[in-house]
């Protein structure tokens, strides 16, 4: 995955996975979009973010493996992806995802991770597929995906991998608006970042309530699992 990091006007960044690929989270594509916030925190006048993705996808999640699920790769990526929702969800300027394609599983998390969101509705999914492929969530990938999102969208989008369309995801709850291509998805997106960029909020304040809003879903989400006493069984989580 390569990725782009472009500063706009109003001191809004965007931060773009390029190419046609799927857009897989692995460790090394974690570590250049960590590597792309931390830049962006420095910058003192940075005032929101907004990611995107190139080609069909916004994301097709992680790149595990389904052959040995336990594997120790696939837990320390777990873990790496843990880290990567956790500074998604407490970063300290607004933050608004552009889902201007799938975005599956892992990659429907790092959506939700973000304070707001808008989806394309003429083109792309956005589901959680663990069901289907014989995968478990984690119990900090849960308390992530419940604390976004409304109950019954939760219960249907965990438990049945229910395809949602940028309309009928708007319906859910699962989006905060949804436009007709991707041209206009990020067009919102940006304008939506522009918006909130413009109230000048305090980081720290803004980062401290963040950080007691998400309280629990934090503590979840630092719950290691490539551990030397014997990592746990992904399917038991």
């Amino acid at each position: 995955m390569a990725l782009k990091l472009e500063k706009l006007p109003n001191n809004v960044y965007l931060l773009t996975l390029t190419g046609d690929g799927e857009h897989r989270f692995t460790p090394s594509c974690i570590s250049e979009i960590v590597a792309a916030l931390d830049e962006v925190e420095k910058d003192p006048q940075a005032a929101a973010l907004v990611t995107t993705g190139e080609g069909r996808f916004y994301s097709n999640g992680l790149s595990l493996s389904l052959v040995n699920k336990t594997s120790r790769e696939n837990l320390e990526l777990l873990d790496t992806f843990h880290d990567l929702l956790k500074k998604m969800l407490t970063y300290p300027v607004p933050t608004v995802a552009a889902v201007s394609g799938h975005a599956v599983a892992g990659g429907c998390m790092f959506a939700l991770a973000h304070d707001y969101s808008v989806m394309r509705s003429d083109k792309g999914y956005m589901f959680l597929s663990e069901v289907d492929i014989g995968l478990s969530f984690t119990p900090g990938m849960l308390a992530l995906i419940s604390c976004k999102l409304p109950v019954r969208t939760y219960h249907k989008a965990v438990l049945s991998a229910h395809r949602y369309t940028g309309k009928t995801a708007e319906e859910a709850g699962m989006v905060h608006a949804a436009r007709p291509d991707a041209h206009s998805t990020l067009q919102e997106a940006v304008k939506i970042a522009t918006a909130l960029g413009g109230r000048n909020y305090d980081r720290t304040v803004y980062q401290q309530i963040k950080l007691q809003m998400f309280k629990t879903e934090i503590e979840r989400l630092e719950i290691r699992h490539a551990v030397p006493q014997g990592p746990p069984n992904l399917s038991k989580l």
